[in-house]
């Protein structure tokens, strides 16, 4: 993220730095300070160094020094904005301490707040890089975050707060600094949303998307004033209280790699624009440098070393601040700043400003927001995720206009993927046991969106490796009623890999399919999805040779038809690492089947139930899967499922043992050994064991399982795991009960797998 900071930030402080003069500046907030001089108070951009900024509120209020104005810039207007609304800086401090920053960096919301179709797709394709791809060609987003999660760290921490005329109707006039990414101007706000305001001032060029506020597009203010004296001057400060906290110059010996040194060349452009600031600062003003030089911009684990450090410096300048202290109207002062905070919102009525090609009728049925109500700062929240869990959209923003008769005013802002409508997304599997099974896989999905107002789509898939499949499917709401239909086209190749008691490759048993089928459904929730579908199966068996000798043949062909139905609930937080919630799917298919010249019905059924739940580092994961096929008497069974390899059934190789019916209970525990502080993926790592029991009946094509038919299997495991950004990494060390298999344990190494 360096580089990508490092490079566009020198890109645009190579522009020329432009000053701006309004007669709105000249005769600004300082205005009304009368028979004393206006304080005002400029803070700095510099990340995690920011809680410096609080040790320095905390000795002004110590000192008894009123503050008239703050002009912030990036972590500055977020620290400065709360100060402004009427937050003590003790009450600061713990919200700094608080907030999970890495959030406002992960703008993917969780996979329990999404629809089940997205939940799905997220999980079939785990790489999900939302490329876009057109007519046009690729196209890229505009930043490698869009600056939803930003916008909710922000309204925690301010609460749900109306637009304003002007940042002067705070506890404290306030202004934060943006910068023009069209010409590096830089922009003044003072005025309209408070929390859009402070994310603008926040967003990192190249890293978070810019803001558009008035047809502008916003960036990081420290791209053009990283400390703005010239904005307090311009609004009439007397007296300047700035606190530096900008990057320091690398040494000699840090200078040992080309990002580095992108580094300090951007540096050297910052530290110019600031040094031009410092000049402009009088005999009487006051500049802290507190010493943070040591942490990172990204370092937020360490805040409280930077409040220490911002405490230390204002500390050893009482005596400057003796000349600015009014304790005869301090008491006065301070009662005034602590009467404005949180605003509540009793909602009246909403204002959709619907940028996307979805109906209006489907973004206000996930907003699900009620005139009237009372509306928390985290209802809000809820209810902006909801439309923003469909996963088709750039940003959803909110404003809060002023007061009304019958209520409050809620602007939405929904605005469609810039990159859009087609994405490509990926998947990598590896599979290996150290033996004889090898498997792999590359995937990728294409998926176009906005067919129709009401989230139609079209999706087509690709994979290549042992298994391959080629599939196309067409999604169709039916309107906002959540009822939807499907026609799904798939020709596909799986293999099954045998293994000889001995530990020998015994051959492959291959099947081939081509299926059509068409689907009616209805969501009752994101979490829970009801369908009823008809489908075709036109496919080959390919047996290896010893099941061939066995039964005199070495392949046959089917055909079968019927209906299937099913139900799912899934509110897994996630498939690969869950941490919470319930994932519950039954399928029942009956079908008509035509193989070697016959003809006969099957029924075919499939109950998976899995479950997590988290205890402090501690999550306690558990599987149960019931699959079985019933078919008329002396009918081959065509639905072949298996078990064996890491999770299912640990010890044996991936599908060693499979047949017509197959039951299986595991239990596992992770425990988690750490997680990055502060990262835009979540990606923790694991150490967890395995108990597994499941056995296997009815098999037809495999004399392993036929050894073992009927008859219960304990296996285990112990491993390691990352979740990591290209799907779930596992090594472990498996050991089953021995039958057939002579060494049922064995190593695996898994990617791109879930279980």
């Amino acid at each position: 993220m360096k580089l990508i900071c490092a490079v566009l930030a020198l890109s645009l402080l190579a522009m020329p730095l432009r000053s701006y003069a309004s007669a709105e500046l000249k005769n600004g907030p300082c205005a009304r300070v009368k028979g004393r001089p206006c304080i005002a108070l400029v803070l700095g951009g510099g990340g995690a160094r920011g809680g410096a900024h609080v040790g320095v509120l905390k000795q002004l209020e110590k000192q008894q020094v009123p503050v008239d104005l703050i002009v912030g810039t990036s972590i500055g207007a977020y620290v400065g904005g709360l100060y402004a609304l009427g937050h003590s800086p003790n009450t600061i401090e713990q919200m700094l301490l608080d907030t999970d920053w890495s959030q406002g960096f992960r703008d993917r919301v969780e996979r329990d707040e999404m629809p089940m179709r997205r939940k799905q797709q997220r999980d079939d394709f785990p790489i999900n890089l939302d490329l876009g791809l057109d007519g046009a060609g690729l196209k890229l987003p505009k930043g490698v975050l869009h600056g939803q999660a930003m916008a909710e760290l922000i309204r925690h921490a301010y609460g749900v707060q109306p637009e304003l005329s002007s940042f002067d109707e705070l506890a404290i006039p306030f202004r934060a600094v943006a910068t023009n990414l069209a010409n590096r101007d830089e922009v003044v706000l003072g005025s309209g949303s408070l929390l859009q305001a402070v994310q603008a001032s926040m967003s990192i060029p190249g890293v978070v998307r810019p803001l558009e506020l008035g047809g502008i597009s916003l960036v990081d203010g420290g791209v053009a004033n990283n400390l703005p004296v010239s904005v307090a001057k311009a609004l009439g400060a007397d007296k300047i209280i700035a606190v530096a906290i900008d990057a320091p110059l690398l040494e000699q010996h840090q200078l040992n790699s080309a990002v580095a040194i992108t580094e300090q060349l951007t540096s050297f452009l910052v530290r110019e624009a600031v040094e031009r600031q410092l000049a402009l600062l009088a005999p009487g003003d006051i500049l802290l440098k507190p010493k943070v030089e040591q942490i990172g911009t990204l370092e937020f684990d360490r805040m409280d070393e930077a409040i220490l450090a911002g405490d230390r410096v204002a500390t050893a300048s009482e005596p400057a601040f003796a000349a600015l202290s009014q304790p005869q109207l301090y008491a006065s002062w301070q009662q005034q700043h602590r009467a404005r905070r949180h605003t509540e919102l009793h909602l009246g009525k909403v204002q959709l400003d619907n940028q996307t090609s979805l109906a209006d009728e489907v973004l206000l049925k996930r907003l699900n927001l009620i005139p009237g109500q009372q509306l928390s700062t985290d209802e809000l929240k809820q209810a902006l995720r909801r439309v923003y869990g469909l996963d088709t959209l750039e940003r959803v923003s909110s404003s809060l206009s002023s007061s009304e008769e019958a209520g409050q005013l809620l602007k939405v802002q929904a605005l469609e993927k810039s990159w859009g409508p087609a994405y490509l997304n990926f998947r990598l599997q590896l599979a290996d046991d150290f033996r004889n099974t090898h498997n792999y896989q590359l995937a990728a999905s294409y998926l176009w969106t906005g067919l129709s107002p009401y989230g139609a789509e079209w999706q087509t898939d690709i994979a290549l490796g042992t298994d391959k499949n080629l599939q196309t499917e067409l999604y169709w709401p039916w309107g906002a009623s959540g009822f939807y239909s499907t026609a799904r086209l798939s020709q596909q190749r799986t293999v099954l890999g045998l293994e000889s008691e001995q530990g020998l490759s015994d051959g492959e048993l291959t099947n081939s399919e081509l299926l059509l089928a068409t689907e009616l459904g209805y969501e009752l929730s994101d979490h829970s999805r009801l369908s009823l579908g008809l489908q075709q199966e036109d496919g080959q068996y390919l047996l290896p040779a010893g099941t061939a000798a066995e039964l005199g043949f070495g392949a046959f062909s089917y055909l079968r038809r019927g209906v299937a139905g099913s139900y799912a609930w899934d509110n897994l937080d996630s498939l690969s690492f869950p941490n919470r919630g319930v994932r519950f799917e039954a399928t029942v298919q009956r079908s008509q089947d035509n193989v070697l010249d016959s003809r006969s019905h099957s029924v075919s059924s499939m109950l998976h139930l899995q479950g997590a739940k988290r205890f402090g580092a501690h999550v306690l994961r558990s599987r149960l899967r019931w699959d079985t096929f019933n078919g008329d008497a002396g009918v081959l069974a065509l639905e072949q499922y298996s078990l064996g390899g890491l999770f299912n059934l640990s010890g044996y190789p991936k599908a060693y043992l499979f047949g017509s019916e197959v039951r299986f209970g595991s239990l596992m525990y992770l425990y988690q050994l750490s997680d990055s502080k502060f990262s835009f993926f979540n990606a923790p790592f694991y150490l967890g064991a395995s108990l597994e029991r499941g056995a296997v009946y009815q098999p037809r094509f495999n004399r392993a399982a036929a050894a073992n038919s009927g008859g219960w299997i304990w296996a285990g495991s112990v491993f390691a795991g990352w979740d990591s950004p290209f799907g779930p990494l596992y090594l472990g060390y498996g050991l089953a009960e021995a039958s057939t298999e002579q060494q049922p344990y064995r190593f695996y190494l898994s990617l791109g797998q879930s279980f």
